[in-house]
């Protein structure tokens, strides 16, 4: 059976065909590496409407500079967002706030030189992934969709699909998992960005935890002759 690296470029192919370029990541596009990793962050707390509201409501309100989020407790900054009429999970707040901590210990308060690639990736993945409610999966989708750096934020869905495509060992861990999939294209965060985008929606749509869809897949001619490989996940 062929590896992933081996099928990489018919699965993109396969993929592209099915589904088209996914749509960019428009909160990030275009802003300072601070904005686009709040943005980042907001967007894994809620839906993309609202996140992008709550951009601008920060924005708006002088809170997307790392010091003065920093200096807002988490109960100001939700008041400052519920009064531009956005409401994000508590949960989805303390990350940001202390995303901002960090910059302001850790980069003299700005994100500038991160921005500009003066900070090795694995440095940063092992910060960002330690701050409490960040991880490494959201830790990887900064650095791919705000920091543009060629990660793979792995997802369960991923899990499912590297697995039930023998891609992959139900024991794998996240990193050698992660490693897996950004083998083939080490250097081309824009393909990465892109695959994220389109197996969360394979997961979504097709891959599910329970009766997966697979006579309609796209991935479906890359199946094991034997059919999927069920993971215990």
């Amino acid at each position: 059976m062929p590896t992933l690296d081996e099928s990489f470029a018919a699965i993109v192919a396969a993929l592209d065909e099915h589904y088209g370029a996914p749509a960019p990541v428009e909160i990030a596009a275009g802003l300072d590496p601070f904005p686009a990793m709040v943005g980042v962050l907001l967007a894994r707390a809620a839906d993309p409407g609202r996140a992008a509201r709550g951009l601008d409501v920060l924005a708006d309100a002088g809170l997307l500079e790392p010091q003065a989020l920093s200096e807002a407790d988490v109960a100001e900054i939700d008041d400052v967002l519920k009064s531009g009429g956005v409401t994000i999970p508590a949960r989805g707040l303390a990350p940001i706030h202390r995303l901002a901590r960090w910059i302001v210990e850790r980069h003299h308060g700005s994100a500038d030189a991160i921005g500009r690639g003066e900070v090795a990736t694995e440095s940063l993945r092992e910060d960002l992934a330690s701050l409490k409610g960040v991880g490494p999966a959201t830790a990887d989708a900064l650095l791919l969709l705000a920091l543009n750096r060629p990660t793979y934020p792995l997802d369960r869905a991923t899990y499912r699909i590297l697995i039930r495509h023998g891609w992959l060992d139900p024991s794998t861990g996240y990193d050698e998992a992660r490693a897996v999939v950004e083998g083939p294209c080490p250097d081309d965060p824009d393909t990465l960005a892109r695959l994220s985008a389109w197996l969360e929606r394979i997961g979504r749509e097709f891959c599910r935890v329970r009766a997966p869809k697979c006579d309609r897949c796209p991935l479906r001619p890359f199946l094991p002759d034997g059919g999927p490989i069920e993971p215990e996940i």
